[in-house]
């Protein structure tokens, strides 16, 4: 059953509480004055939101992230690019997290790189390159990254998201820039 829909005007003598949707396609009448536009001094904070429906966006440069150009040296060995703390809007919400940035990685042999989106700890996404030791082995740069992962959140605690790059060549090195080609996009969704 829908709620009764009128083309009337809306007059609001005290406080009004929607629990559904207003629609306001005629006169806003409050305290017998028409408004023709709702100013809000406050915030409207929804309390509830659509599967899908964005709730924040958060998009943080290199600098906001605090990262900074890194060298990471040799085989099996692994560096976070930076630690950022989200703090939901939401209880019951998606992160949708992506990332991006430019990296080089020195040598010419068969090797492997790896990428790992991380929150709290746990991995949500994970990324690899590979090149052979044959013509045509590959590119050395720029296909490990952007790198996107989805989190499931439960509460409005806030949320350690980190990546993390694994060096697991023989023994060449990444070098991870920090500059306007690395950005962290945090989209906050309803589910």
């Amino acid at each position: 059953m829908k709620p009764p829909i009128t083309t009337g005007d809306l007059y609001v003598e005290r406080n009004q509480t929607v629990a559904g949707s207003l629609v306001v396609s005629d006169d806003l009448t409050v305290n017998g004055a028409i408004i023709g536009n709702l100013d809000v001094s406050g915030t409207i904070l929804a309390t509830q939101f659509l599967e899908g429906q964005v709730i924040n966006v958060r998009m943080l440069n290199y600098s906001e992230l605090s990262q900074t150009q890194i060298t990471i040296p040799k085989v099996d060995v692994s560096a976070n690019l930076f630690t950022y703390a989200y703090t939901p809007k939401y209880n019951n919400s998606y992160l949708i997290i992506e990332y991006q940035t430019i990296y080089d990685v020195d040598g010419g042999g068969s090797d492997s790189i790896e990428a790992k989106l991380n929150v709290n700890g746990a991995e949500i996404s994970h990324t690899k390159q590979i090149w052979i030791l044959s013509e045509g082995g590959g590119t050395r740069s720029g296909t490990m990254f952007p790198i996107v992962g989805r989190y499931t959140n439960n509460n409005t605690t806030a949320k350690a998201i980190q990546v993390r790059v694994i060096n697991t060549t023989d023994a060449d090195n990444i070098i991870v820039r920090a500059d306007n080609s690395t950005w962290l996009k945090i989209t906050e969704i309803g589910r």
